[in-house]
């Protein structure tokens, strides 16, 4: 993996070299690494060898980040965070899903959430038992039935 990225920071458009480790929160009140996300130009730096330690980070949406990383994930390549999504959906993690279902997916652009139509369909024609019971089911089916409404 390489360590150093030289990447597009904020809107001055200075280029600085920074350790991609830096971007992984060490805490759940770790706004400093927040803030490094908040300014990097995803399209101009690299930072898919860290999406997976991003997207452990949202796993309980009531850590203090949580909710702010979602929105930054959102902001990220498609081609870099369908892959994780896709495999949270089916995590049959209920607090992983529901932070994704409910925080994740609606912050994300619609040709992202067209990707997981067929997953969110999963979950609402055939959830598991926990799903149903944490009414995973039932998120999935209003976020489902939020994208129809934007589609149409």
């Amino acid at each position: 993996m390489v360590s150093e990225l030289t990447g597009h920071f904020g809107r001055k458009g200075a280029d600085k070299v920074f350790n991609i480790n830096e971007l992984i929160p060490q805490h759940k009140f770790d706004e400093d690494a927040l803030n490094k996300l908040r300014i990097l130009v995803p399209s101009e730096v690299d930072i898919s060898p860290v999406i997976a330690q991003l997207f452990e980070w949202i796993q309980d949406i009531n850590w203090p980040i949580a909710p702010e990383l979602c929105k930054i994930l959102a902001s990220l390549k498609p081609e870099d965070i369908i892959p994780h999504i896709k495999m949270v959906l089916n995590s049959g993690d209920d607090c992983w899903q529901f932070s994704c279902i409910c925080f994740l997916i609606p912050e994300l652009p619609i040709e992202v959430k067209r990707e997981i139509v067929p997953d969110l369909l999963r979950i609402i024609k055939n959830p598991t038992i926990n799903e149903k019971l944490c009414e995973i089911d039932v998120d999935a089916r209003n976020v489902y039935e939020d994208l129809i409404a934007l589609l149409n």
